[in-house]
């Protein structure tokens, strides 16, 4: 048998709450080695030259307890034993859409490549991203120099907006990994059935509807549990779709169960702000108790940094500044004070400005740090206990 060559990999958790390894390669799939054990990899998917992937993909669970983890002559990091530094960030990819277009030749105009390079310094014990990969929708619209003809739901264009600008990221710090809205399956989600998707489903249901998406699975950690919500496929924020919204009341509805006897630590991670998203926010209106153990929400879609307190509901932490076009503040706070919820002190905050946060744990609490493409720290929060009968929720306070 000839073994592929490794064209990218990368340690990310499943839909079974396991850590996997995942490869690109060439041809076969090369085995996984941990801790002196030759572990077989199974076929994700096959080349599909004709739709425009040339490369097959590889999965294998890793043991939660491995320490020397390596694939294809490559060392892959080990599952973190003890979660104390996580890497936040998201909506990193490219913009190549109609007449909005980033140059993806310019580390100004669109940083991820040396925002990857920094959250690898970090040597965080977890990376989430919290959706929006893919980008390069249509060909370069205008003469800018180094807008490279890399565009449509290829192998071409996901190398050139995720998997090429994040190896240092996949050689430094397992995964997590978040469904977008530029990933559902009118956009970019055949590349992400068949790369990123984490349950065992490698293509894009048939036929594709509102019901599109996982249902929710649970991610437990060292004294932090994640509740991974798919919020990919809404046709808007603002009109509620009876059918996305009866999609959202089985997947709010399973949240309690995958949370219950989970630590105080214990966060939902979706890509759409669920208190912004109209769908989401009549099922939650309506059975506010679904959230009754979650401490904070995660989210992106909004391409900035942005936090909210809300009465009766866990906070809202936002992550969305990874690399695409930044959002204007006031549209920002507007959109995250979300529909018909009462905010609360302390204050919404938002910044504007390229870049990923650093969350490190000191007890019960967590600091965020904001960092800029450099790696350098421009702004700071805190994510904690509320007072009083709120303790089982965090509460956000950026200074």
């Amino acid at each position: 048998m000839i073994v592929a060559a490794v064209l990218s990999a990368w340690v990310q958790y499943a839909a079974d709450g396991k850590p996997h390894a995942r490869a690109l390669v060439t041809k076969s799939c090369p085995s996984l080695h941990v801790d002196g054990a030759t572990i077989a990899m199974t076929r994700r998917a096959g080349t599909d030259v004709a739709h425009g992937f040339t490369e097959a993909v590889c999965d294998a669970p890793v043991p939660r307890a491995g320490v020397h983890v390596s694939l294809g002559g490559r060392k892959l990091p080990a599952p973190p034993q003890h979660v104390n530094t996580i890497v936040v960030f998201g909506d990193t990819g490219c913009r190549m859409k109609g007449g909005e277009q980033q140059n993806c030749g310019d580390p100004e105009n669109w940083p991820f490549p040396r925002i990857a390079q920094r959250i690898a310094t970090v040597h965080a014990d977890l990376a989430i991203h919290v959706g929006d990969y893919y980008y390069r929708e249509n060909n370069c619209a205008t003469p800018i120099p180094g807008c490279v003809n890399y565009w449509g739901d290829t192998s071409a264009s996901w190398n050139a907006d995720w998997f090429h600008p994040a190896a240092p990221i996949f050689a430094s710090v397992p995964l997590v990994l978040t469904r977008g809205n530029h990933e559902d399956c009118r956009r970019g989600g055949p590349g992400w059935y068949r790369f990123l998707e984490p349950s065992a489903a490698a293509a894009c249901p048939d036929p594709v509807d509102a019901n599109d998406g996982t249902m929710p699975y649970a991610i437990s950690l060292d004294r932090l549990r994640l509740i991974m919500l798919d919020s990919a496929s809404d046709v808007s924020d603002s009109a509620v779709d009876p059918v996305r919204a009866a999609y959202y009341q089985r997947a709010y509805g399973a949240v309690p169960a995958l949370a219950r006897g989970g630590p105080s630590s214990t966060w939902l991670v979706t890509h759409r702000p669920p208190y912004a998203n109209a769908d989401m926010a009549s099922v939650l209106h309506a059975t506010p108790a679904d959230l009754g153990t979650i401490s904070t929400v995660l989210a992106g879609h909004v391409h900035d940094f942005a936090t909210v307190n809300l009465d009766g509901y866990p906070p809202l932490i936002v992550n969305g500044e990874g690399g695409d076009d930044l959002d204007d503040l006031d549209d920002t706070q507007e959109f995250i004070a979300g529909q018909h919820f009462a905010v609360r002190d302390p204050a919404p905050f938002a910044a504007k400005q390229f870049g990923f946060a650093v969350y490190t744990r000191s007890g019960d609490s967590w600091t965020i740090s904001l960092r800029d493409p450099e790696g350098i720290e421009r702004e700071v929060c805190r994510l904690g206990p509320g007072p009083g009968a709120a303790a089982a929720r965090d509460v956000v306070v950026c200074v």
